[in-house]
């Protein structure tokens, strides 16, 4: 099958694309070589050059040595979009340990799993993070947490302002030897540019751990390599449709709105590291307020965007863009969740209206391939699509559990094969097998759990999920967690969470709950208190049911189990009859 996007870029490259034999550090390294006095990050009006942040890295390396961590130590990344997530990230891969990459706002039993799980004794958390988190941290006893402050990358005026504002809300740092600043952290490697670099780890090695819903819907840790985020990061300049750098020898200057979590693939990959490896400046955001971003747009122009459909809703509600000059965007990109009609052609209407003759390029991807495998072209961009996928990354569609491909237009789960499938999922061969299969070809496939076809030009379609998985503002949450939450609440029988739409959101969880001596008998608000505060303890924000419906029973599959589709079609046709009448 001809492949559109190599025969677009370059008609001779017909079988694959050189990736160069680096870990993650040793890439960020080559671009600091290239062009070090091109801006790497950008933090709230603070601008970090690559030189710096290589220097960064080597001194936060030096501290990581200092405190025992060694090759194939997990360390734990619970940070927002903030220069230190993006410096300790490459000091963990000089090292040639693993950084778990963590939601910073995940509830304290959450995390007590994840650190444990992974192996990690060593976190680096935001001090405005960390009070919920200390009661756990000192039972199990970490060997060191290290404290990020906001501050600790803005210019004099602004720490005064942030901390007059918010800072001095945020309590002081516990006063034990485990807990240790950002600053006196950095301090123990004073001399850390004279440590000469020596490969501490293989590229193919563990780099990374991210966590997902795998292709069932029940949360994993996914292991990927350096290689695996290098694929993507060679691919760069051909997805920004600009000149390849390294070829051009020009700087692009240009900036990316990185403002997708970095414990997440699509922010991790594509709104970092391979902005890191094309001297493309990564504008750190670390959350989302719509205003907010369309300041940080107006003052900064940058040219790309890679974000989920809930951020572009909420620049489209901006009151500060509705007269504004867009014209300085070139591509965005939206991932992490389904993009209807409606928002894509509203937001491309928007763009329009104020000088960006561009469209909104949807894309497919998911954690087991880092992120990515198809997107589509700026000028091939077809409506409904998820694009085309991109060199070296093959895909097809398959009847359901089997290798059967589907003739093109009809229906089926989608396949992943290519250089950036994941290691596997930590500590699970089982579910590691159940995911990958090595198929008659003699290739490694990933059996997504998704639905889709393939047209007749070769773009793919994605159309539904077979596995349980809610997108949030395009954060995943899995039902199946939800409900064992809530299922250990007292005077809670039986539970099922099912997706309902929300207009900014996209989607947001809902619950039906049956009480125990059912619904008449029960206090059901007293169970929704207890719900919401068990919830709230438990679950990320994004997980948490903003609705609930008791009932005294729910519907039932042939064999006996909640039917949880059936559940979604009644929420899909009440709200369909409440839109109509």
């Amino acid at each position: 099958m001809d492949r559109p996007w190599v025969s677009q870029y370059d008609p001779g490259m017909k079988q694959s694309v050189s990736y160069p034999d680096k870990t993650m550090y040793e890439m960020l390294a080559r671009t600091v070589e290239r062009f070090p006095s091109e801006t790497a990050v950008s933090f709230e009006g603070t601008g970090i050059r690559y030189k710096e942040l290589l220097l960064l890295v080597d001194q936060c390396a030096a501290s990581l040595l200092s405190y025992g961590v060694r090759t194939g130590s997990v360390v734990t990344v619970c940070l927002p979009n903030t220069p230190h997530a993006v410096v300790v990230f490459y000091a963990i891969n000089r090292i040639g340990a693993v950084a778990n990459m963590v939601h910073p706002k995940t509830p304290p039993e959450e995390l007590r799993h994840f650190l444990q799980s992974t192996g990690s004794d060593m976190l680096f958390i935001l001090d405005a993070f960390l009070k919920k988190q200390v009661t756990m941290i000192e039972q199990i006893h970490l060997s060191r947490v290290i404290v990020a402050r906001i501050g600790d990358f803005l210019s004099p005026i602004k720490s005064v302002g942030f901390y007059a504002v918010s800072g001095r809300k945020i309590p002081a740092i516990p006063s034990s030897p485990v807990f240790v600043s950002w600053k006196s952290f950095l301090r123990r490697s004073a001399h850390a540019e004279r440590i000469p670099y020596q490969r501490a780890a293989m590229p193919g090695s563990p780099s990374v751990f991210l966590h997902s819903g795998g292709t069932t819907g029940l949360p994993k840790t996914i292991v990927l390599s350096s290689y695996n985020f290098n694929v993507l990061a060679v691919h760069g300049p051909m997805i920004v449709n600009i000149p390849d750098p390294f070829l051009s020898g020009i700087p692009p200057r240009k900036a990316m709105v990185t403002i997708l979590p970095l414990f997440h693939g699509f922010g991790l990959c594509m709104g970092m590291h391979t902005m890191m490896c094309n001297a493309i400046t990564a504008l750190l955001i670390p959350q989302f307020e719509p205003e907010t971003l369309a300041q940080k747009l107006l003052r900064e122009k940058p040219a790309f965007i890679a974000a989920v459909p809930t951020l572009f809703e909420g620049i489209l509600r901006s009151e500060k863009l509705k007269n504004a000059d867009l014209s300085f965007l070139e591509c965005c990109f939206c991932g992490g969740d389904s993009l209807t009609a409606d928002l894509k052609e509203r937001f491309e209407t928007f763009l329009r209206e104020r000088g960006a003759d561009i469209s909104l390029r949807e894309g497919y991807g998911l954690t087991e391939t880092v992120t990515v495998c198809c997107v589509n072209p700026q000028q091939r961009a077809k409506p409904d699509s998820v694009g085309l996928p991109l060199p070296d990354i093959d895909m097809k569609i398959v009847k359901e559990g089997t290798e059967d491909e589907m003739p093109t237009g009809e229906q089926g789960e989608i396949l992943v094969s290519g250089p950036t499938v994941m290691l596997g999922y930590l500590g699970d061969p089982a579910g590691t097998a159940e995911a990958i299969h090595t198929h008659r070809d003699g290739r490694k496939w990933v059996h997504t759990g998704d639905f889709g076809f393939m047209d007749e030009s070769g773009y793919f379609h994605f159309t539904q999920r077979l596995k349980r998985i809610i997108k949030v503002s395009g954060v995943p949450v899995f039902p199946s967690q939800i409900e064992e939450v809530i299922s250990g609440v007292e005077g809670v029988k039986q539970v099922c969470a099912v997706p309902v739409p929300d207009p900014y959101r996209i989607h947001i969880v809902k619950a039906f709950v049956v009480p125990e001596g059912g619904k008449e008998k029960a206090d059901t608000d007293k169970v929704e208190r207890a719900i919401r505060s068990r919830c709230e303890s438990a679950l990320i924000p994004y997980a948490r049911p903003v609705e609930f419906e008791f009932r005294d029973e729910l519907p039932l599959t042939l064999v006996g189990k909640v039917d949880y589709r059936a559940l979604e079609a009644e929420e899909e046709s009440r709200r369909r009859a409440a839109a109509l009448s």
